[in-house]
């Protein structure tokens, strides 16, 4: 919904729902990192089995620049050929990994003339920049003249910069897919993503493009999505976590320059709630609590009686909105039974609804398993305290602390 003022939105989202399916108008600008594998269809093909919708147009000539593109005939007319909510542009591979002075002059005026005719199109239209990826070998061919570029790591490095800066620049938003190769070649997981030219992907790799770009345009995981593009059930379901972790791990550096929002929050508590919205950019919000109350505050607090509740954040700019859905529970009334261990304390209220707290910093992710040894929950943590509702029973848990691995392992009875 585009255009819409915040005190007219409030009446239609009083009974927002989870996870409503979206539909965003797409345009992806660049060259053959975008047609290999055909990108966008995977993209389109990811969005329809998660129940969302990208009409999309793709401008992607061989080796083309930002250059070539600001005086390219299709690429200007299919800009102005509809009001596009989202336009993906990208550079040649190598061109932001050069020296800055050099970027400076060959790559950003062509972004920012780039996006000038976008919002000259529709002001509403959200500019991504897509982080493209080192080479695996690095850049041999222009490695003599900037030894910074001998390398992956030192070319990535410097195509993270440029983007971050092209986003800066104009603001708009970045789109990590570097940033997800690098956990993949750092950790030498396999599938490996790279063709024989040490530059393109091949399948593997376009799927976690195109996961990425996924999450970072609908601001949806897709984890557990059942297409695959054709990759066993165990690579795919890597690659959607690889892609979930960077997208959403850094959102507010990827997108806190733009006008895009994001609706996710956290909660801290139990049964009295401080609520923290995560969109910097967001100009209204709007709150329901799922108990007949609402606030239009960033970052509220609540208290509820006994019982179960779906909370659900609207978050609001001038172009845009965006609802995301969670549940609060309160133990008020009920006892309340108690595990701590020395990093972990366990609160439950009875039917099944538990509460977590960290008691020392470091961890960022928990799983846990049935009496099968069955994984039922995987937590990114990204706060002290999170809660949850089980069935009844034996479960373990295990808490991870990244770089290291498991940490701790222990028993979690849920009544």
């Amino acid at each position: 919904m585009r255009k819409l003022l915040f005190t007219i939105l409030i009446a239609v989202l009083l009974n927002a729902s989870l996870s409503q399916a979206t539909t965003r108008k797409v345009l992806f600008i660049g060259n053959s990192y975008t047609y290999t594998n055909n990108m966008p269809s995977i993209v389109d093909s990811i969005a329809k089995a998660l129940g969302d919708t990208i009409i999309y147009d793709v401008s992607a000539p061989g080796g083309h620049t930002l250059q070539q593109h600001c005086s390219n005939a299709t690429t200007i007319a299919k800009i102005f050929s509809q009001q596009w909510d989202i336009v993906v542009i990208h550079e040649q591979s190598q061109m932001p990994s050069f020296p800055p002075a050099q970027v400076a002059t060959d790559v950003y005026p062509y972004a920012h003339i780039l996006d000038s005719m976008v919002h000259a199109n529709d002001t509403c239209t959200q500019v991504m920049f897509m982080m493209t990826w080192g080479h695996a070998n690095g850049d041999p061919m222009n490695c003599p003249g900037y030894p910074v570029i001998c390398t992956y790591d030192g070319m990535q490095m410097r195509l993270r910069e440029s983007y971050l800066q092209m986003a800066t620049d104009n603001r708009a938003d970045v789109i990590p897919v570097g940033s997800a190769f690098k956990i993949m070649v750092d950790s030498a997981y396999s599938p490996w993503l790279f063709s024989p030219d040490s530059s393109h992907p091949v399948v593997p790799g376009s799927y976690l493009q195109a996961c990425v770009v996924y999450s970072s345009i609908f601001h949806k995981t897709t984890k557990n999505c059942p297409y695959t593009d054709g990759l066993i059930a165990t690579d795919a379901q890597l690659l959607q976590r690889i892609a979930t972790k960077v997208v959403f791990d850094s959102l507010n550096l990827w997108q806190g320059t733009g006008h895009y929002p994001y609706a996710g929050f956290t909660k801290t508590g139990l049964g009295s709630y401080s609520f923290t919205s995560h969109s910097p950019v967001a100009t209204g919000h709007y709150w329901s609590f799922g108990d007949g109350s609402h606030d239009t505050a960033a970052n509220p607090h609540h208290t509820y009686s006994t019982g179960r509740y779906l909370v659900s954040h609207t978050v609001v700019t001038p172009c845009f909105t965006e609802t995301l859905t969670d549940s609060a529970f309160s133990p008020t009334g009920v006892a309340l039974t108690q595990k701590e261990d020395k990093e972990l304390k366990i609160m439950q209220t009875g039917s099944g609804n538990v509460m977590f707290e960290l008691l020392t910093n470091g961890y960022n992710k928990m799983d846990v398993y049935d009496c099968r040894g069955v994984k039922i929950r995987e937590y990114n943590v990204q706060s002290r305290s999170f809660s949850d509702s089980f069935i009844p029973g034996m479960y373990i848990y295990r808490l991870y602390r990244e770089p290291g691995g498991e940490a701790v392992v222990g028993k979690l009875g849920v009544w």
